[in-house]
């Protein structure tokens, strides 16, 4: 049912000199092309240690059956990005696995995932009254937050219930956005078609927050997770996230998601816990 493609594009305003992007089209959803951006960003230490917007940009992708994989390697660290098409669900599962190669501990290791519309007309949603999200225990769209806090009114996230007990707006620091008051209390994302009668959403495994921008170059999903709070030398930890695409309403996403995730993204937590070790060490 899918059709991707690994492609090197501009994106004027935000990557006029190109990037790559997974190209992804619906079988049956004609006209609509879904794009992403994986990773956006590699974080080290809290800061970039790669981006699709300056340096090495070109990602190049190999293939095998149902799953692409890239791998980057950095200073100390290597990462290895994975994309595998699961048809029979109807969803995307992605990961990004880090393995220390020096003989340091490295910290705040994370990645930034962007999921975007622009091509996809059907999904649009400019004021966000078709982006749905759990915020404060309840289902509802975006379009009631007060967006208009915002430095740009387009562009909102919400933090992990629990990680803050401020009701605020606060302005992100060097790029024109804000974390919104309400907080985030599920993983996934949603973007309803104008119909009602199909929707695409982002979850990430340990979220953190959750973060729509709906300017007119990308009206992109995110569902970010915790860093890695560290990883010894040798060890290997990974974060993962799933896109899943449905033929009905946010309420067929979200049901979809908690068959698919649940015993499966429980599992790995457990190994977490019975490990005594947050990062999951695999060697």
């Amino acid at each position: 049912m899918f059709k991707i493609n690994m492609e090197n594009r501009p994106y004027d305003f935000h990557r006029p000199k190109g990037c790559t992007v997974v190209a992804i089209e619906v079988e049956e959803w004609q006209g609509n092309e879904f794009g992403l951006w994986l990773p956006e960003t590699v974080f080290c230490h809290g800061e970039v240690a790669w981006c699709n917007w300056a340096g090495d940009v070109t990602q190049t992708w190999r293939h095998t059956g149902d799953t692409w994989r890239w791998s980057k390697s950095l200073d100390g660290f290597a990462l290895v990005s994975t994309l595998h098409a699961d048809a029979r669900n109807r969803c995307l599962w992605y990961e990004h696995r880090f393995e220390n190669r020096s003989k340091k501990e490295i910290s705040g290791l994370s990645t930034q995932t962007c999921f975007h519309m622009v091509n996809a007309p059907e999904f649009i949603s400019i004021r966000g009254e078709r982006i749905w999200a759990c915020l404060d225990g309840r289902w509802t769209t975006t379009d009631g937050v007060p967006r208009h806090k915002s430095p740009d009114p387009r562009r909102v996230s919400f933090l992990r219930k629990g990680i803050r007990t401020e009701r605020t707006v606060i302005p992100s620091k060097g790029f024109p956005a804000a974390t919104m008051p309400e907080a985030a209390c599920h993983p996934l994302i949603v973007a309803e078609r104008f119909d009602g009668k199909a929707s695409v959403g982002i979850a990430s495994r340990n979220f953190r927050k959750v973060f729509n921008n709906n300017d007119c170059i990308l009206r992109c999903l995110h569902s970010e997770p915790f860093p890695l709070e560290k990883l010894l030398p040798g060890q290997i930890a990974d974060q993962e996230g799933v896109i899943l695409f449905s033929d009905t309403g946010h309420r067929g996403v979200l049901e979809k998601f908690e068959k698919l995730t649940g015993q499966r993204w429980k599992d790995k937590q457990d190994q977490r816990g019975a490990t005594g070790d947050a990062n999951m060490p695999r060697r």
